[in-house]
């Protein structure tokens, strides 16, 4: 008992400063260009698609912040109109490493929920859910206070189920611009 009390105040007063420090919310919204590497049983006739999103998050010192973001993660078209479609809700640890007042670059990494959706004429795969590690790196411009642009990319797991049974496992990968605004 006295151990985890001790831990606990070290851990408190560590952590005052760096709350002293907090940056807060934000929001922004994401536009971007997804690929997604599933093999079709058709052939694939068109595997990137733009997708957008939107993301919100915690700043809580310069260096460190919480982020969830909803972004779609591709689409994948065969050559007989068959498709699947991926989205992907995320939430993430935001490493930020500032480089001066205005530029920043970041790396992050979480777990990510998908949701594959496929078109009926595609009968070999059916709709699946999967959750798995996602991770990414980006850069930030501050124009203010208040605003700035992200370009970042992305990376993302997903599957679809079988009709025969089973899954396949794919990978997107999203590269995108966007805007950020903190209150």
């Amino acid at each position: 008992m006295r151990i985890a009390v001790f831990i606990l105040s070290i851990a408190s007063s560590l952590s005052l400063p760096l709350l002293a420090q907090a940056e807060g919310l934000y929001t922004g919204l994401n536009l971007g260009v997804a690929n997604a590497n599933v093999r079709m049983p058709n052939g694939v006739d068109q595997d990137t698609q733009t997708v957008a999103g939107v993301v919100i998050g915690y700043q809580f010192t310069p260096y460190l912040a919480i982020e969830g973001q909803y972004t779609g993660i591709g689409k994948v078209t065969d050559n007989r109109s068959g498709s699947a479609k991926a989205d992907a809700l995320s939430l993430t640890g935001v490493a930020t490493l500032p480089l001066n007042d205005a530029f920043s670059v970041y790396g992050k990494l979480g777990v990510a929920a998908t949701k594959s959706k496929v078109s009926a004429n595609l009968s070999d795969y059916n709709d699946a859910t999967r959750t798995g590690a996602t991770f990414g790196v980006g850069a930030e411009y501050r124009f203010d206070k208040t605003l700035s642009m992200r370009v970042g990319w992305d990376h993302y797991q997903a599957e679809v189920d079988k009709s025969a049974g089973g899954s396949k496992q794919f990978d997107s990968n999203v590269g995108s611009v966007g805007v950020v605004y903190r209150f």
